[in-house]
């Protein structure tokens, strides 16, 4: 794949299709409704959000437009302009969006992205359980089941730097090295914050809260205030009845993992899969983003990675896709029959476009690694079983 666009041959074009038809299945069934929100937008808008990742060019009226970076934005303000009167609201997604920039080894240009957003009008634990066991059902309807999604909990480390009158500009640029695991970072920031060393020491710490339950209770060592405090027990609330659902195999929790602290809100998420040192998944708690299209709304949602998962799948997997299920041949003469009988198949049918005798038909339809084919001719329409 070409680090920046990909063109999709049939294989990987085959397996974009199933991973859209699993997924939005998958979705649907929860009542997540499909969405398709415009490739384009305000660049003035998209500016206030992540205008720097933004692909802008010229209209010819002389206005700015950009290409969406990414569904959710574009998926809350339809939110927020709906004038519902049961909530929440729920929305899914598939289809490409546009970066300038390449943040990750796995970055495209142009990009696939299969997703849900649930918006509500509380906070509620329950909708994070919701949007997480989606995360986990649409990885393993995919046919995966050595991923790993890592949870962890921004009001945690919100708690903690508010604990140390650390101001929210240097908890941002303290953040982005937290979740790095970059202590050489760390250390340097901090010293030139007059921080002392034990609180430094802490911040490294951090990093190392990962793993399974017992990690939330060591968690609770580093919690001082009620805003660190109440994160825990969420969290905490979350994997347990995560696990009594059967998922404690695939998750873990991350204390260290804590992103953007003036996006997101809550619970935040990432699925890997091995070998790939990159995330396929991201999702987590936004509920300020509504805010700025004019209501306030809880959210929380995630983002697959599709490109991601169809590169993983051509690298680790032994992929044996038939593409058609049968094929029809016909003689000299018999085009219009073999077309009506044609269109009465509901399988994938390899349909051979000019007369051709039987023989070659036989060899071609050896070649298409199919277990039968169909010849019109002047008997009629005549089934065959591919000879191995």
């Amino acid at each position: 794949m070409n680090k920046k666009f990909v063109d999709y041959y049939p294989l990987p074009a085959n397996l974009l299709e199933q991973i859209r038809k699993k997924t939005l299945s998958l979705f649907v069934k929860f009542g997540y409704q499909l969405v398709e929100p415009s490739t384009f937008e305000d660049y003035e808008k998209s500016k206030s959000l992540d205008g720097q990742n933004t692909i802008k060019f010229m209209d010819a009226d002389g206005s700015i437009i950009a290409l969406r970076n990414e569904f959710t934005p574009k998926v809350a303000e339809i939110a927020a302009k709906r004038f519902e009167e049961i909530y929440p609201i729920k929305y899914c997604y598939f289809g490409r969006a546009y970066q300038f920039l390449q943040h990750d080894a796995g970055d495209l240009r142009e990009f696939f992205q299969a997703g849900i957003e649930n918006f509500h009008i509380s906070d509620s634990i329950y909708i994070d359980l919701e949007v997480l066991i989606l995360a986990v059902e649409s990885l393993l309807q995919l046919g995966f089941d050595n991923f790993t999604i890592d949870i962890g909990e921004v009001n945690f480390f919100k708690g903690i730097t508010t604990d140390y009158g650390i101001d929210d500009f240097s908890s941002e640029m303290l953040c982005k090295l937290v979740d790095k695991k970059d202590y050489i970072g760390i250390e340097n920031f901090l010293i030139k914050k007059g921080i002392s060393e034990k609180v430094i020491d802490i911040f490294r710490n951090l990093t190392k809260l990962y793993g399974k339950k017992d990690k939330i209770d060591e968690a609770y060592n580093f919690a001082k205030n009620e805003i660190s405090k109440s994160a825990i027990d969420r969290l905490k609330e979350i994997y347990e009845k995560m696990s009594k659902l059967g998922y404690e195999k695939y998750i873990s929790v991350d204390f260290g993992m804590v992103k953007h602290l003036n996006y997101y809100t809550g619970i935040i998420f990432s699925g890997y899969l091995p070998k790939l040192g990159y995330p396929i998944l991201n999702g987590g708690r936004y509920d300020n983003l509504c805010e700025k299209f004019g209501k306030k709304l809880y959210a929380i949602g995630f983002a697959l990675g599709v490109d991601r998962l169809v590169k993983w799948l051509l690298k680790n997997t032994d992929l044996k896709i038939s593409f058609y299920k049968s094929a029809m041949f016909y003689s000299k003469g018999f085009f219009e029959v073999a077309i009506r009988e044609l269109l009465k198949f509901e399988n994938e049918v390899y349909f051979y476009s000019e007369p051709i005798d039987l023989q070659k038909a036989a060899r071609i339809a050896k070649g298409l690694k199919i277990d039968e084919f169909y010849y019109v001719c002047e008997e009629g329409i005549k089934r065959f079983l591919v000879e191995e």
